[in-house]
C-alpha cells in the first residue's frame, strides 16, 4: 500500500510562493518525494526535483535541507496537489510552462485525490497576474515574461514587483526618517530635514563642489556638536551621507530625459503628512506640507547666500532669473506681498510652482547621466 504525505512552507500566502515536499511510501519501505517550488501569482511551477527508491532517512535529511522544520508545516497531500495543479493552469493560460522536470516530478502526485481537498485557493494577487523577480533572474528573463503578460493581459491587466528595488525604497525612508528624528531631538536653531534637504539639494547642484561636511557648519556652527560617543557621531555622518546621495539620485531621476512629468527634485511627499490627515483633516495636512515646502525652498537659498562665490555666474544668469525669483518668493513666504506672487505665479499658464522652478535650475545646473554607449 502506498501513503502519501507533504509538507508546505509557513505563511506562503504572503507572497505567494510556496514551497512544498511530497513524497509516497511504498509498501516496501522505500521513498519517492518531490521538492516543488511554486509560484501562486504567476508563474506557477517555478522549479522542482525529483527522487526515488531512496530510505525514509535519507529523505527526511534531504526534505529538512530544502523546507527546514522552522520554516514548514504539514499540509493535506490532496490539498498539496490542489495548490500545484492550480497554479499549473493559472500560469499555462497566461502563456507559461511548468519546469521542464515537472512532468517527472508530476509522478509523485499520482494517487491523491485533490478534490478531496476541502480548501480553496487564490491565483494571481487582487484579480490579476503579478510577476515577482526572482534573485536568479536576469534582465533578458524580466523581459520576457513582461511581454508575454502585456501580450495576454494588457498593459494595465498585470503588475511587476521587483523586491530589491522595494528594499532599497525601504532602506532610503528608514534613512530619511532616522535624519528626521536625530534632527528633531536637536535644539530649535538645529535646520530640520526639509531644510536640510533643501542645502543638500542646492550643494549638490552648486557648479562648485561644496563638501558635504560644510553642512556641519550649518547645522551646529564653527564650535560644532557635543558628541557623546565616536560612535553616535559615526551614526550621525553615516545617516546624512546616505541621505545626501538619496538627494542627489532623486536629482538625476528627475533630469532625466525620459523621467515623468511629475518628478520633482523637492524631497516632501504627500505621505509625510498622514498623521495631520488621519487626526486633524486634508486641510491641516495640506497646510503642513506647504510650510514643509517653503523651509525647503529657504534651505535651498541658503545654499546659494552661504557660498555666493562658489556659483559663479549662475546667480546673475538672466535665463534663470524667473527661477531664482520663485525660489526665492517661497523662502519669504511670510510676507504677504511675496506670498501673493508666489501664488499667483502658480496659478499662471502654464504654473510656474516651487517644483516647477527647483527643476529648471537642476536641469541647467546638472548634466544627466551618460546612457549605455554614450561619451560623456
Amino acid at each position: 500500500m502506498t501513503r502519501h504525505d507533504a509538507f508546505i512552507q509557513k505563511d506562503w500566502e504572503k507572497g505567494g510562493l510556496a514551497s512544498l515536499a511530497v513524497w509516497r511510501t511504498r509498501s516496501d519501505g522505500s521513498v519517492d518525494y518531490a521538492i516543488f517550488i511554486v509560484d501562486a501569482y504567476c508563474l506557477g511551477v517555478k522549479d522542482c526535483v525529483t527522487e526515488t527508491g531512496v530510505s525514509a532517512t535519507d529523505v527526511a535529511a534531504d526534505i529538512d535541507v530544502q523546507l527546514p522544520p522552522a520554516i514548514r508545516e504539514r499540509i493535506h497531500p490532496a490539498c498539496a496537489k490542489k495548490l500545484i495543479e492550480g497554479a499549473l493552469a493559472y500560469a499555462q493560460a497566461l502563456g507559461f510552462a511548468p519546469h521542464r522536470d515537472f512532468r517527472k516530478a508530476r509522478k509523485i502526485l499520482n494517487g491523491i485525490d485533490a478534490a478531496a481537498c476541502p480548501r480553496e485557493f487564490t491565483y494571481g494577487l487582487d484579480g490579476k497576474p503579478c510577476y515577482v523577480r526572482g534573485p536568479e533572474d536576469d534582465d533578458d528573463r524580466v523581459d520576457r515574461i513582461l511581454a508575454i503578460l502585456e501580450a495576454r493581459c494588457g498593459e494595465d491587466g498585470y503588475d511587476y514587483v521587483d523586491p530589491e528595488e522595494d528594499e532599497d525604497e525601504l532602506d532610503d525612508f528608514k534613512t530619511r526618517e532616522a535624519l528626521m528624528e536625530l534632527l528633531d531631538a536637536e535644539p530649535e536653531n538645529v535646520p530640520r530635514l526639509y531644510e536640510v534637504s533643501g542645502l543638500i539639494a542646492a550643494m549638490s547642484l552648486c557648479p562648485t563642489v561644496l563638501s558635504p561636511l560644510k553642512l556641519l557648519d550649518v547645522l551646529w556652527g564653527p564650535q560644532g556638536k557635543q558628541w557623546k560617543s565616536h560612535e553616535e557621531m559615526q551614526e550621525f555622518m553615516n545617516l546624512l551621507m546616505s541621505y545626501w546621495n538619496q538627494v542627489n539620485d532623486l536629482i538625476l531621476s528627475t533630469i532625466d530625459p525620459d523621467a515623468h512629468p511629475d518628478n520633482n527634485i523637492i524631497d516632501i511627499f504627500s505621505e509625510d503628512f498622514d498623521e495631520f490627515a488621519a487626526e486633524e483633516g486634508e486641510e491641516t495636512a495640506s497646510r503642513a506640507m506647504t510650510a514643509a515646502s517653503i523651509v525647503w525652498a529657504r534651505g535651498f537659498l541658503r545654499a546659494t547666500e552661504l557660498w555666493p562665490e562658489a556659483w559663479g555666474n549662475f546667480l546673475a544668469r538672466p535665463d534663470l532669473a524667473r527661477h531664482w525669483e520663485v525660489i526665492g518668493w517661497w523662502a519669504h513666504f511670510e510676507r504677504k506681498e511675496v506670498r501673493e506672487k508666489a501664488i499667483a505665479a502658480a496659478e499662471s499658464e502654464p504654473p510656474h510652482t516651487l517644483a516647477a522652478a527647483a527643476n529648471a535650475l537642476a536641469r541647467a545646473l546638472r548634466r544627466p547621466l551618460p546612457r549605455a554607449g554614450e561619451s560623456d
